[in-house]
């Protein structure tokens, strides 16, 4: 609209602009229903998780009283400290690792359209379907130190005796991220599938034509344009490894020992067997911390760097 339009109408053009201001903020009232449930279910736990962190509430006692950051001073002067930060980190790295790098290659070699794809499709999905208690309790039984634990059958197949296999504290950690990261691959080859079927199709026959081979293609053109969402899925990986408490816990509970303790097993026996509620959300505190670094840590690193547009 041009100078001389705005001076001849200027009553006209306040009331379209405040007309339009009006319509794009009436989206909002829409949007507000689900803001709050979302915020409710998320914000306010986390919120009232603090507040009780920084109090000395106990189940086992009546009343609480403020206490500042004591239970913090506890956390991170404890003699296990170091122990559950090296399980865990290990844990969620080789978790996120294993998840990431076997998800792409399962996905890359549905999307090929091969015979059996589709059923293929529905058995590695199987996994992300049964509960994850359940997951847990079956490789338990699975790996049971007698002989009627399937390991040690099929052991006896080839004439080698029985082993206990959470009693050595590196093959319990194996077998947990194992477990874990089977159960958490079919996720991945859901999100990372849906990524490669939205992939342009002439960007590859293009390359086909120039003579690029498989591994070109894959590494120079599937690998650049699915950047965003193998960040997404290693987010939500790493999300996912570091509140694991279900497998973790039906499957070692931490053991031998406390070998395999995790941080998320740390939060639910301080919580649920010492009762000390305000300890366990003092680590859930930290957690939380911990999640929100390293997802700015992803952005941060693998986020796509915009080209500059001058350059």
């Amino acid at each position: 609209m041009s100078y001389n339009t705005l001076a001849q109408h200027p009553a006209k053009t306040v009331t379209k602009t405040r007309k339009r201001r009006f319509a794009v903020n009436g989206y909002f009232f829409f949007v507000l229903p689900g803001v709050a449930i979302v915020l409710g279910l998320t914000l306010f736990p986390a919120v009232y998780g603090i507040y009780i962190s920084l109090t000395n509430l106990n189940l086992g006692y009546v009343g609480s009283s403020f206490v500042g950051f004591e239970n913090y001073i506890r956390f991170f002067t404890a003699a296990d400290l170091g122990l559950i930060t090296r399980n865990t980190l290990s844990f969620v790295a080789a978790c996120v690792i294993l998840q990431a790098c076997l998800g792409l290659a399962a996905a890359v070699l549905l999307e090929q359209r091969l015979p059996g794809h589709q059923l293929m499709r529905s058995i590695v999905i199987l996994p992300w379907v049964l509960p994850s208690v359940v997951v847990g309790l079956v490789f338990a039984q699975i790996f049971g130190g007698s002989r009627l634990g399937i390991a040690n059958y099929l052991l006896s197949l080839f004439g080698i005796g029985q082993m206990s296999w959470f009693s050595d504290p590196l093959l319990a950690m194996i077998i947990l991220i194992g477990v874990c990261t089977w159960r958490g691959i079919p996720f991945t080859v859901i999100i990372l599938l849906g990524g490669l079927q939205t992939l342009p199709r002439d960007v590859y026959e293009a390359a086909a034509i120039d003579g690029a081979t498989a591994w070109q293609r894959f590494r120079y053109i599937t690998v650049p344009l699915l950047r965003p969402i193998i960040m997404i899925s290693i987010i939500m990986g790493t999300g996912g490894a570091l509140n694991s408490l279900d497998i973790p816990l039906a499957l070692t509970g931490g053991g031998p020992g406390n070998a395999t303790e995790l941080i998320s097993i740390a939060l639910y026996k301080q919580s649920f067997f010492q009762l000390d509620v305000s300890y366990g959300a003092s680590i859930g505190t930290v957690m939380l911390i911990v999640n929100i670094l390293l997802i700015m840590l992803y952005l941060a690193v693998l986020q796509p760097r915009r080209r500059n547009e001058d350059g």
